[in-house]
């Protein structure tokens, strides 16, 4: 039976819930709301991937906390945990059509425990053995199993804080349980059992009043220690608006008023400004939150690459005052701000940095910058897309081919520009941390390769071997080369210096997208065959150096 069913009042997410919401716990490496806890530990188990969705069973996040500590036993019969990793379900020996498994049925099943145990066995040989995708989905899951233990057993609950420093470990809710305790603590036990009596009662008011004199009691334990009340105030509020779902939905706005041109232009700039500045806003209180710049992992890269694609349009707006560059950047940005919103493999929470990227001078100027350059980059695939477009259904209008060619080529030099200042200072950042200025690293050999690709398309372009056409179809393809070392290195390699930004899956995803991009391209150039006779081949390079349009 469904716990839905069972509460006498099923609570929903009120303002009751906003002491609890704000209460301190330490976990992952750092000290964060209980908000920011239940939401990320929702997504985990039950790989929500719905533009972000992270409700169990129609419960907000912290009530489903307090319900599994108030009734662990039935919450380990609820079929919640939601496993979609096929290789895992195939290693595991998962049943066939079945995705969603229980605490008890996932913990007891023989499959998925002698799976986990050959991970644990390969890494107790080797403690840097080498995890294939399918390993680490393993190792992920059972990780996940351990997390919804150590929540049952109030375990995972470190909200005591220690009396004296910050760095050490908190006190959890099950170390209540022991005999001997300072009057302090032993009132942090008592306002609990009121806590938990009141959500298996279903009393709201009983909720509200147990945590507001429980986020007071833990606050003045150590007043030193525990965060600043503006400091929880402000991340429970970022967790609460998902400003990057709102930015995206901005852009959808703008990018729609200004495609049709039913409404004024300056509405649809008005829109994806408002975007940009909501986007700016986000990004900011992750910096506030995390006290680094928010590009450390791929799910922060996506977002400051939307960003920054956005915000070269607007530059190139101001100077040639032209709807196209706002169009193709809110396009990209949409795609990157969505896949953040909703693809599993793009992790929103906030981890502590690993020990090579806590130089926050290095991680500011060396990874904005080639980031950026992701960014220019992929508003000249936009562009390019749009030439390719007018050759499919408007070749007739040369004028405005060609000034999209000149956009086109604008951007890839900036592009070109900040990746190669970007290589040169991750060499520099690689000597001071690595000992060595360049390695042959799987990323900065792949980026360096992406850069020399994009060189050669410049070249190609000033020298008359690539004209509008070829141009085009090569911002396309040398794309292709940037997402290799974006996400190809961290996802599918898995290999080299840069470890923190490893990860699996989406390969579904990324490869759906190489083979679209593909068949664009190849689409395009045999439909510039089938209306020239004398045409650029399939790579874009010109048949003849004569021709008057390439």
């Amino acid at each position: 039976m469904s716990l839905l069913l069972a509460l006498p009042s099923p609570l929903r997410a009120g303002s009751e819930l906003d002491p609890l919401r704000r209460i301190a716990i330490q976990e992952g490496g750092r000290v964060k709301p209980l908000d920011t806890f239940a939401r990320e530990t929702s997504k985990r188990v039950t790989a929500a991937r719905a533009f972000g969705a992270q409700s169990v069973m129609g419960l907000d996040p912290v009530e489903w906390m307090i319900a599994m500590l108030a009734d662990p036993a039935r919450w380990r019969q609820e079929p919640i945990i939601r496993v979609t990793h096929v290789g895992l379900r195939q290693a595991a020996q998962l049943p066939d059509g079945k995705d969603h498994f229980s605490f008890d049925e996932l913990s007891q099943h023989p499959g998925f425990l002698k799976a986990a145990e050959a991970v644990h066995e390969k890494q107790r040989k080797d403690r840097e053995a080498k995890l294939n995708p399918i390993e680490r989905e393993i190792s992920t899951q059972y990780d996940t199993l351990g997390l919804m233990q150590a929540i049952f057993s109030g375990d995972a609950f470190r909200v005591i804080p220690h009396p004296t420093s910050a760095n050490e470990s908190w006190y959890s809710l099950r170390d209540l349980e022991g005999a001997d305790l300072p009057p302090p603590v032993l009132r942090v036990k008592t306002l609990l059992a009121a806590l938990l009596l009141a959500e298996r009662e279903g009393d709201r008011a009983g909720i509200g009043s147990a945590g507001a004199a429980l986020e007071r009691r833990l606050a003045e334990l150590a007043p030193e220690v525990y965060p600043k009340a503006e400091a929880l105030d402000r991340e429970v509020h970022y967790n609460q608006l998902k400003p990057f779902r709102l930015a995206w939905f901005l852009y959808l706005v703008g990018l729609l008023a200004l495609m049709p041109r039913l409404l004024p232009a300056w509405a649809g700039m008005t829109s994806i400004l408002l975007g940009f500045g909501v986007q700016a806003y986000g990004m900011l209180l992750r910096v506030l939150i995390s006290g680094r710049p928010p590009v450390t992992n791929m799910y922060e890269s996506v977002i400051w690459v939307a960003w920054g694609a956005v915000l070269f349009a607007l530059i190139f707006e101001a100077v040639y005052g032209t709807r196209w560059f706002a169009m193709c950047a809110s396009s990209v940005a949409i795609v990157c701000l969505i896949l953040a919103d909703s693809v599993p493999i793009l992790d929103g929470s906030i981890k502590p940095l690993v020990p090579v990227l806590r130089d926050n001078m290095w991680l500011t100027i060396h990874v904005l910058t080639i980031t950026l350059s992701y960014a220019a980059y992929f508003l000249a695939m936009a562009i390019g897309h749009v030439n390719l477009a007018l050759y499919f259904f408007a070749p007739q209008r040369r004028e405005l081919l060609a000034q999209l060619s000149n956009f086109l080529y604008r951007t890839l030099q900036v592009g070109t520009l900040l990746c190669a200042a970007g290589t040169m200072l991750g060499g520099w950042w690689a000597s001071y941390s690595w000992g060595r200025f360049w390695g042959w690293d799987a990323k900065e050999t792949s980026i360096f390769v992406a850069l020399l690709i994009y060189l050669a398309v410049l070249h190609g372009r000033m020298v008359g071997l690539l004209r509008d056409f070829g141009t085009a179809v090569a911002s396309v393809l040398a794309f292709l080369g940037v997402l290799w070392a974006w996400y190809g290195v961290n996802f599918v390699l898995g290999v080299g210096l840069h470890s923190y930004g490893f990860g699996s899956g989406g390969y579904a995803y990324v490869g759906g997208f190489v083979a679209l991009e593909l068949a664009i391209v190849a689409a395009a150039v045999l439909k510039r065959q089938g209306r020239l006779p004398q045409s650029d081949t399939a790579a874009g390079l010109p048949s003849s150096l004569s021709e008057a349009q390439r």
